[in-house]
């Protein structure tokens, strides 16, 4: 892996589990076994290295919902391959997509989380187009955040020995039992 790669995956871990503002270039450089010149020589400053961070979750995310804004999620089938199809995108992008989720109030300093708002209001018109309430929305918000947060807090949580097979299913098990239920009247869980 080059220096480059490692910046930026260092990059990532250290604002998934410090945030965006209590991270500094001086952090990452350090993480990263690096000098904060170094870092500077590959990216001109914090916000153009969040947004090489970003790149591929963004785009993964992007093409994510992409699939579901024309169709929706109105039926119990929608609803689960929407919900696979999440967790495979937070597995995947596990660290850049807490960021893309919990940080797009960051968006007028950093592009990257301009897009990430964007991107979280096409996912929220997916959901509400299909939500039969209020509370469906509020269930659908809770349940993104919390997998989002359990992913990232893994040591804390515990689950640090949890193998990418089982990971996948209790997070899908989690996201169904949180959002299945309230697909509307049509649908029936057993």
């Amino acid at each position: 892996m080059s220096i480059r790669d490692v910046i930026l995956e260092t990059t990532l871990q250290l604002i998934a589990k410090h945030g965006i503002s209590a991270t500094s270039l001086q952090d990452i450089a350090a993480a990263s076994s690096c000098s904060k010149a170094n870092v500077l020589y590959h990216f001109s400053h914090k916000e153009h290295l969040i947004d090489e961070a970003l790149t591929s979750t963004l785009s993964a995310t992007a093409e994510f919902i992409g699939r579901f804004e024309g169709q929706g999620i109105a039926t119990l089938d929608d609803r689960r391959d929407f919900i696979e199809g999440l967790v495979d995108l937070l597995i995947a992008h596990r660290r850049g997509i807490h960021t893309v989720i919990t940080h797009p109030y960051l968006g007028d300093s950093i592009p990257a989380l301009t897009k990430a708002r964007e991107l979280m209001t096409r996912m929220a018109n997916v959901v509400a187009g299909s939500a039969t309430s209020e509370l469906d929305r509020i269930r659908f918000g809770i349940a993104i955040a919390g997998v989002t947060y359990a992913l990232v807090t893994t040591e804390i949580l515990e689950l640090a020995t949890l193998g990418p097979t089982e990971l996948k299913t209790f997070l899908t098990e989690a996201l169904q039992d949180m959002v299945l239920h309230s697909a509307g009247p049509q649908v029936v869980v057993s």
